[in-house]
């Protein structure tokens, strides 16, 4: 007999050093429908994690970064995150995407905060 076990998991926002959570800001920012959006697929990628798949997430290449990615109307907004141990997602950076490709700064952005996350929160 097969069982289905339901893991869910749990999803955490970036904190730099001074106490600021980029993302949160981010979506803070948007509009009340945007956020609202952007809010119900961070939840989906809680409940559904890795098995949310494509179009919805992709693994960065060369990268332990990961990319939600969410469109609004005609833009296309899109979180970047990377998960870590006991099941969490870290959410890192966040922006409304306005090229074909994800540009090597945002990517850049990203990386710095988990290699600073991991510096800092790791135990």
């Amino acid at each position: 007999m097969c069982y289905i076990v339901d893991v869910k998991w749990e999803v955490e926002y970036y904190q730099d050093s001074q106490g600021n959570i980029p993302v949160q800001d981010f979506i803070r920012r948007q509009s009340n429908k945007v956020k609202a959006k952007i809010l119900k697929f961070i939840d989906l990628l809680e409940d559904l994690n890795l098995s949310l798949g494509q179009p919805y997430i992709e693994k960065l290449a060369d990268s332990d970064v990961w990319e939600l990615k969410i469109r609004h109307s005609s833009n296309y907004y899109r979180i970047l995150y990377f998960a870590t141990s006991g099941r969490r997602f870290i959410l890192l950076h966040a922006f409304l995407k306005k090229t074909d490709i994800t540009p090597k700064n945002e990517k850049k952005i990203a990386k710095v905060r988990m290699f600073d996350y991991e510096a800092r929160c790791s135990s």
